[in-house]
């Protein structure tokens, strides 16, 4: 959520960085326009309240027709009192639903545009394989070598679930646990969050507008499935006073991730490119906001390496403007190199959020000056499923067996999958 007050000082300068992510300057007009509506109501409630406690104060020591008389007039002002707090509460709830609606505005620096189709490729790092054959694609091979049954998991699941079997799912853990290691050894303290939320970590975390979530039971439970360990792990600070004198706080987190993929049908219903439930490892930090740049660049070399020591090609994307989201400022996409479709497709990314979050979930600091203020909040994913997909693609042989990064061997006890 945005500083309403920040607003009010510099409306013009928060039109300009929303314009930039595609928000018209009219909402920001409509926005104070409430503010000072229920500003002024307020106040007129306030002071006819004052005024009944004042007169109220005086009617003992009055009697007969004077007495009946003001009475009389304090049930009026009384009736127009609660008349005008009922109006100032409408209207501040449309200044919150409408601050609530408003997106972090983007840093200078990020390219203006409408969507993906206007990122910007920053640097492509490693080199594509050189293959004699036709590459295969991910769900080709595990279907060569049956690590993955996605059939039986759409009678018993639906759509886009599946089991991971025999090697693949050991793999898979191989990959958490040296990343999670690798992170750990990185000052990224290690953590399992709760798999389920209340409502106020998705909201608080700017996740609850999305049609992503999926709700428990709404009758019995006001609990969400996560759909990134983002959301328990930013919330992890709420509502309490953090002390960042010395340094960052940063954590690594680890959890399955359950997403609706809303409006994502049709495309890459094969495979596990784009599942309802994938395993994660979040980097969140909770810094000051002079230090967010630096962090974020950190976060960025971290992923980097990653790819870098399994030895898969990718590209650092710079994200613009209209495809940042709600709660970014700024963010870069590591996509890897994916022989069996023959295109780049995202791994990781990482993102300042700012105060976005913070300010929603009521985590501050104490600054130099010992006042409080909201912490900045970044996150960034170590991995995720994702790179088994980029692993198979990458590494696989004529004969459609799988050689293993050797940075995993001694997490998953072989080198190779098939002959």
């Amino acid at each position: 959520m945005l500083d309403l007050k920040a607003i009010r000082q510099n409306p013009d300068e928060y039109k300009r960085k929303l314009e930039r992510k595609y928000i018209s300057s009219e909402i920001i007009d409509e926005l104070l326009e409430k503010d000072t509506l229920a500003r002024k109501l307020k106040q007129e409630a306030e002071e006819l309240k004052s005024h009944q406690n004042e007169v109220s104060k005086k009617i003992p020591t009055l009697s007969g027709d004077e007495k009946q008389k003001i009475l009389l007039e304090m049930k009026e002002i009384s009736a127009t009192q609660k008349e005008k707090q009922e109006l100032a509460n409408n209207a501040n709830a449309d200044v919150i639903k409408i601050l609530e609606a408003l997106p972090n505005p983007p840093r200078d620096e990020v390219k203006k545009g409408k969507d993906d189709e206007e990122n910007d490729v920053n640097r492509v790092v490693g080199e594509k394989p050189n293959f004699s054959f036709e590459p295969k694609e991910h769900w080709e091979l595990a279907e060569q070598h049956d690590l993955l049954d996605m059939e039986q998991a759409a009678k018993v699941s639906g759509n886009r679930f599946y089991y991971m079997k025999k090697e693949l799912a050991l793999l898979q853990q191989a990959l958490m646990m040296w990343a999670f290691r690798k992170v750990s050894e990185k000052g990224f303290a290690p953590t399992i969050p709760p798999f389920m939320t209340r409502e106020k970590a998705i909201y608080g975390t700017g996740y609850l507008e999305k049609d992503e979530n999926y709700r428990v039971n709404p009758e019995t439970d006001d609990l969400y499935l996560i759909g990134t360990s983002e959301v328990p792990m930013v919330s992890l600070h709420a509502d309490q006073v953090i002390d960042l004198e010395n340094g960052p706080l940063k954590y690594a987190a680890y959890s399955p991730c359950f997403r609706r993929e809303a409006g994502s049908y049709g495309k890459d219903t094969k495979g596990i490119l784009r599942v309802h439930q994938f395993e994660k490892i979040e980097m969140v930090v909770f810094a000051k906001p002079e230090q967010a740049t630096e962090i974020h660049e950190s976060i960025r070399e971290i992923e980097e390496e990653i790819l870098q020591e399994l030895g898969i090609p990718y590209q650092v994307v710079d994200i613009c403007t209209g495809d940042l989201g709600c709660s970014a400022s700024k963010k870069y996409d590591l996509e890897a190199w994916l022989p069996g479709q023959n295109a780049y497709r995202e791994m990781t990314s990482t993102s300042i959020c700012d105060e976005y979050q913070t300010r929603r979930l009521n985590i501050r600091y104490k600054d130099e000056n010992g006042k409080l203020q909201y912490v900045c909040a970044l996150n960034g994913t170590a991995v995720s499923s994702r790179p088994l997909i980029a692993i198979m693609e990458n590494f696989q042989n004529e004969d459609g067996s799988i050689d293993i990064p050797k940075c995993l061997v001694p997490f998953c006890g072989f080198e190779k999958i098939g002959s």
